[in-house]
């Protein structure tokens, strides 16, 4: 486990991801401009147990940035993660800011993370997995906020770039665009926000998404707060999808090369040939109806869920079935390591 690299850490948004990643059981490298900065989160992060690597680098000074990331990955590996939050946030009206102040609130809120960007991510392509996430804001620019709208707006420009670049070769981009001021207790806490951050990094690749917007709707409720549950959910959604359309192949695909599989009748199978026979012998016309009844996280890249499975077979005759699943995580594709069905009532016709 290599870990993940939080640049820009401060007391808000930086110090919050870096303890929610970290409770995850990753090792932190944390970059900061002082030293003072990264001793306090990682003070914060020590009961934790798990390393932190605390080094200290202006985002604008390519040389110094370049040099903590690669102290980072000598310390750490490769990194797993990494996430640019370092940001000018002032307030400037149209003229109020000389070409040079411009140019400095630029080099910070968007040449930074292109610095990190390429120095980081052709080496998560090679490997073919990786999470590359930028704090942005401002969904709308404002006349009062001229640099930090321009700023987020090359964010997310960036941001598609990047993906474009990147994306095809495994590796995740993608911001969390605050729309608030950030303060403890508020509807922009940033605990509530490094939530977001966790949530990309562990999405299924057929789920990525390349922008998560945090505004007092999303904080009031609207965020996803179970993040194993949507994998579980996105995983049984495909299971769901093949199995009503009879493609034995393509629900033999979710299972992992290992997996273990114990259907509706006593036969332990082994692997994705073995679970696609079975699949194959189900009869025409049957479907299934699933209900995820929740998620755990186990560790980093290990999932265990239950559902519920109604399947229905051509003579409208129904089974009930509850399915534990354990779902495994491996170059950033979630995969079904282990399925067993128990039933809830007589007259199997599926699973």
């Amino acid at each position: 486990m290599s870990g993940a690299v939080i640049i820009g850490v401060g007391p808000g948004i930086g110090r919050s991801v870096a303890l929610r990643f970290a409770r995850e059981g990753l090792p932190i490298a944390l970059v900061a401009r002082t030293g003072a900065a990264v001793r306090a989160v990682a003070e914060a992060i020590a009961p934790l147990g798990v390393r932190v690597v605390p080094l200290t680098a202006d985002s604008t000074d390519e040389t110094a940035l370049r040099a903590a990331l690669d102290a980072a990955a000598d310390e750490l590996g490769p990194p797993d993660v990494v996430v640019y939050n370092a940001a000018i946030i002032q307030a400037d009206s149209p003229g109020d800011l000389s070409v040079r102040a411009h140019q400095e609130a630029w080099a910070v809120n968007v040449v930074g993370a292109i610095t990190a960007a390429a120095h980081l991510l052709p080496n998560m392509a090679r490997r073919g997995n990786g999470s590359f996430l930028i704090t942005g804001g401002m969904p709308e620019p404002k006349p009062q906020y001229v640099s930090l709208s321009l700023g987020k707006a090359g964010v997310r420009t960036l941001v598609a770039l990047l993906d474009q670049e990147y994306g095809p070769s495994g590796v995740h981009v993608a911001t969390v665009t605050v729309a608030g001021a950030v303060a403890p207790g508020t509807a922009f806490d940033p605990d509530d926000i490094a939530e977001h951050y966790w949530r990309l990094h562990s999405q299924p690749r057929q789920q990525w998404e390349q922008e998560i917007v945090h505004d007092e709707q999303t904080s009031a409720g609207g965020a996803p707060t179970d993040p194993a549950r949507d994998v579980i959910t996105a995983l049984l959604d495909r299971w769901q999808a093949a199995f009503n359309a009879h493609q034995p192949d393509h629900l033999s695909s979710l299972f992992a090369q290992d997996a273990l599989f114990q259907g509706i009748t006593a036969q332990l199978l082994v692997g994705p040939a073995a679970i696609r026979g079975y699949y194959d012998k189900v009869a025409e016309g049957t479907t299934a109806e699933v209900e995820v009844l929740q998620g755990n996280l186990l560790r980093e890249n290990i999932i265990t869920g239950f559902a519920d499975v109604t399947f229905t077979a051509s003579t409208r005759e129904t089974t009930q079935l509850r399915l534990s699943i354990v779902a495994k995580r491996s170059a950033n594709t979630w995969s079904i390591s282990h399925y067993h069905a128990a039933g809830l009532s007589a007259s199997p016709t599926g699973g």
